[in-house]
């Protein structure tokens, strides 16, 4: 993971629905890399942009939905239970990286819940301390509802709690957000 951030621009693409009202999509696909999250289908380009590079994953989507909705050149495995994502071609399994069990549990103590797939993709990044810059867009610390979400959806994450980490992050200068 290293390797593919190391000196590179990084827009990282959360799935708040307030992002769906902005036109960020040319300056997302300006960056380096775009990396998406879960069932973050592009269904705005003028706001999400059009490019996917690495795709960080914890639901269960199948191997055809990931080649389909994102064709990334990495996925990122956030979720320490894998029953769910079954991945079988060898041009796939080459793609395949794993969010480390011990940074999970970190996360999850430092917030007191099971952190959302945004921070934890987040975090594994700012481990890595290799990009030359990490830009968030969609992230509005549960504002707004997840777009791809039903409706009254109850999230098992503290978005406040990250939200005041994240934030946190930011005053330091470590990251950008890109409010929407």
């Amino acid at each position: 993971m290293g390797l593919a951030l190391k000196g590179r621009t990084v827009a990282l693409i959360g799935n708040a629905r307030s992002l769906l009202a902005h036109d960020y999509g040319s300056e997302i696909d300006a960056h380096d890399l775009v990396v998406r999250l879960n069932r973050g289908f592009v269904v705005s380009p003028k706001a999400q942009g059009t490019r996917t590079d690495i795709v960080s994953l914890t639901p269960t989507l199948t191997e055809d939905e990931i080649e389909q909705q994102f064709d990334p050149t990495y996925m990122v495995l956030l979720t320490p239970k894998l029953r769910h994502l079954v991945i079988v071609r060898g041009s796939n399994l080459k793609k395949v990286l794993f969010y480390p069990h011990r940074y999970w549990i970190a996360d999850r103590q430092k917030i007191g819940r099971r952190p959302s797939s945004g921070y934890m993709m987040l975090s594994y990044m700012l481990r890595l301390d290799c990009a030359a810059s990490i830009t968030l867009y969609g992230f509005d610390f549960g504002a707004t509802e997840t777009y791809y979400n039903p409706p009254n959806y109850e999230t098992p994450h503290d978005f406040a709690a990250e939200g005041r980490i994240i934030q946190g992050w930011e005053s330091e200068g470590r990251i950008r957000i890109v409010r929407s």
